[in-house]
């Protein structure tokens, strides 16, 4: 069949052309039938390859400007306040922050401080002002620690004179503290009246310049009734004038001028006070009492002129009623007659 098709198109395609003087295009001749219905479209066939792109077109023309919009409300003014004022650390940056809104601004302010300049050279000395009135008399401080044991002072008796009837008898140091020279003036009595002449008396005793002098410098804490220590001591007598151990000494018979000197000291509210006695009993207007409303201290001085009958200790009694501390402690004795 396929070959009788192939040859029947043949012939129609030689009539047709007329190619072939027997036959027509009216189908005489031929062995052709009428064309059939169209069969069912078949599958599509692969795509084939995408074309290259084509050249792009020009720009169009620009579009005509739109109108202008409405002009909205006018807004509120802001406003602008400062707020605080802060110093920064030096070399820090400085800064200024908003507190408050965009419309209602309030500005708070750090600025750094500046770093410190070199001290500059110094300037000349202002003239001396007119000085101030002195002021009030500060209170007592509180003693001070215990020094240390200075060297051991010495004690020497100087010149001995009589002074007027009726001054006072006085010892002045005419040495230094350490190393003191006494001098003593002893008053001469005051001429009494014309007796009546009496029977001739057997001679007097020759004046004597018999003398001693007892020392201590060191602190001493003495007790309520107890004597005054003397460690050293130096004694011009030929009889007379003896030591008695530490507690000053032994005198016989005879008239002595005796005085006694020293650095009393009390710590609280006591009393500062001391006695010249012989064996025991004060003498006469030889004996010292002050009252102290608080820790002090005092010079004691204390003199006398006795009269020794047989053989009598002098000593140095503590009669203050309390303990006392004695410093420099010196006793002196001269004998008159």
């Amino acid at each position: 069949m396929k070959d009788k098709d192939l040859y029947s198109t043949k012939i129609y395609t030689n009539c047709c052309n007329g190619s072939c003087g027997c036959c027509s295009c009216c189908g005489y001749g031929s062995n052709v039938g009428p064309a059939g219905p169209m069969g069912p479209q078949g599958p599509a066939g692969p795509q084939g390859p995408i074309g290259p792109q084509g050249p792009r077109g020009a720009t169009g023309a620009t579009g005509a400007t739109g109108a202008t919009g409405a002009t909205g409300a006018t807004g509120e003014a802001a406003t602008v306040n400062v707020g605080t004022v802060s110093t920064g650390d030096p070399g820090t940056q400085a800064s200024v922050t908003n507190a408050g809104t965009s419309g209602q601004a309030i500005l708070d302010f750090v600025i750094p401080r500046g770093a410190t300049g070199d001290t500059g050279p110094t300037g000349p000395t202002g003239a001396t002002g007119p000085t101030g009135p002195t002021g009030p008399t500060g209170p007592t401080g509180p003693t001070g620690p215990t020094g240390p044991t200075g060297e051991a002072a010495t004690v020497t008796v100087g010149t001995v004179s009589t002074g007027d009837a009726g001054t006072q008898a006085s010892v002045t140091n005419a040495g230094t503290e350490n190393a003191a020279v006494l001098n003593f003036v002893i008053p001469q009595g005051v001429t009494g009246a014309q007796g009546d002449t009496g029977a001739q008396g057997p001679t007097g005793a020759t004046a004597t310049n018999e003398n001693a002098v007892a020392y201590n410098v060191a602190e001493q804490t003495v007790n309520n009734g107890n004597n005054v220590q003397f460690d050293t001591n130096d004694i011009d007598s030929t009889g007379s004038i003896t030591a008695n151990g530490n507690e000053g000494f032994n005198l016989t018979d005879g008239r002595y001028l005796v005085s006694f000197g020293s650095d009393a000291e009390v710590d609280s509210a006591e009393n500062i006070g001391a006695s010249l006695e012989l064996d025991g009993t004060p003498v006469t207007y030889a004996v010292s009492s002050l009252a102290k409303t608080d820790a002090d201290n005092e010079r004691l001085v204390l003199t006398a002129i006795v009269d020794v009958t047989g053989t009598q200790a002098l000593t140095v009694n503590n009669t203050s009623g309390n303990d006392v501390d004695f410093t420099n402690s010196v006793l002196n004795v001269v004998k008159l007659s």
